[in-house]
């Protein structure tokens, strides 16, 4: 590490004493915190260190800004430095912290025509800054690109030449659909993962990409996105062949208090009757009768407001997805009876979303710690 002592030397030039030493111990702290998130992403130690350093910018205004916070009241100086070491690490890193454009398409959204690939998209060009300040590339046209994130194995192509519809133009300007940047930074070996909720934020190991956008359908695609690999994970969903969707339409409000974390994102999960197929990566092509249907909001004020589609008006909340997959596998059957009822009344799961890709996405609220009106 004899690039940080090279750097902590020049930053605390012209502090004194215990001044000199309680500030460059801080500051040390701050640097080694920064280099394990890096070390997280996936870089080395020598990459982890160097980018660190040159986040907090040139070493003479590190140390101006903490001569400035010496001359401060007592009271004040832990407030004054910790804003200063905030401000070096989040407005000088170069983390693809611009903001990113996003924009929804629903399915009529596309100048009043059918729109065949309806969710949140990203302007293009606004993506490749963003990743080239993380030190990564988007490389190639919008047509045809190919993303390289900083500490992950693989570079990866968007795909976007082979999916019709997967961007578009608006404004002379061209968008890319998240489906295909969150396929290509997970088949990068990247870490990825969703935080936030108002203007999210993507994370691919050291990577962030802002959201700018006020549509929180965005928001919610996102952690649904979240939401699909863990129910793809033959490790915890094994009960039968299910597609997963999410529903906006015929629901009533359910208001959840109680065990409700504000700022946690939660997501209600409830099946619905529906035929479905899908092409697997091998081209061969799964089906089934049933839908999993995902609502997903942030809790506020101590309570999350969800939505719960009209045909489930019956249903049980279960504590783990295996007592929900067992209530549920009857209805798997292509024969079974299609409408639930307060004799059958539809399995349901509440989950509290991670914001983690994976298994890890989620972990299931406990009916009787929570109220529901």
């Amino acid at each position: 590490m004899k690039q940080t002592e090279r750097y902590l030397k020049q930053a605390t030039r012209g502090l004194w004493g215990q001044q000199r030493q309680a500030l460059r111990a801080e500051l040390h702290g701050h640097i080694q915190e920064r280099i394990a998130e890096f070390r997280l992403g996936g870089l080395s130690v020598e990459d982890a260190e160097r980018q660190t350093l040159r986040e907090l910018g040139v070493p003479a205004q590190v140390s101006t800004g903490m001569l400035g916070v010496h001359a401060l009241p007592a009271l004040g100086k832990a407030g004054a430095l910790s804003a200063l070491l905030a401000t070096a690490l989040l407005t000088m890193l170069p983390l693809g912290s611009a903001q990113v454009k996003g924009i929804y398409r629903g399915l009529y959204e596309a100048q009043g025509k059918f729109n065949s690939w309806p969710g949140a998209f990203l302007d293009f060009e606004q993506l490749r800054a963003a990743i080239e300040q993380a030190g990564g590339t988007l490389s190639g046209p919008a047509h045809d690109p190919t993303i390289t994130i900083p500490g992950a194995p693989r570079s990866m192509p968007l795909n976007t030449a082979k999916s019709p519809g997967a961007t578009f133009q608006q404004a002379q300007k061209t968008y890319v659909n998240t489906d295909l940047l969150l396929d290509a930074l997970l088949n990068s070996g990247a870490d990825l993962s969703v935080h936030g909720w108002t203007k999210p934020v993507l994370q691919a190991g050291a990577t962030r990409i802002g959201i700018d956008t006020d549509d929180l359908r965005i928001s919610s695609s996102l952690y649904q996105r979240s939401l699909l690999g863990s129910f793809n994970d033959p490790t915890i969903w094994s009960r039968g062949p299910v597609g997963f969707g999410s529903f906006v339409e015929q629901a009533t409000p359910l208001r959840v208090t109680g065990n409700v974390q504000d700022n946690a994102v939660y997501a209600l999960i409830v099946p619905k009757f529906a035929y479905w197929s899908s092409q697997r990566p091998d081209g061969t092509i799964a089906d089934g009768f049933v839908l999993l249907d995902s609502n997903i909001n942030q809790a506020r004020g101590g309570q999350v407001q969800l939505q719960l589609p009209l045909e489930a008006q019956h249903y049980r909340l279960y504590a783990r997805v295996s007592s929900f997959q067992s209530a549920l596998e009857p209805s798997l059957s292509p024969t079974a009876p299609r409408q639930w009822d307060a004799q059958h009344p539809a399995p349901a799961l509440l989950l509290k979303l991670s914001g983690k890709f994976g298994r890890d996405a989620f972990t299931v609220v406990d009916p009787k710690t929570i109220q529901l009106k």
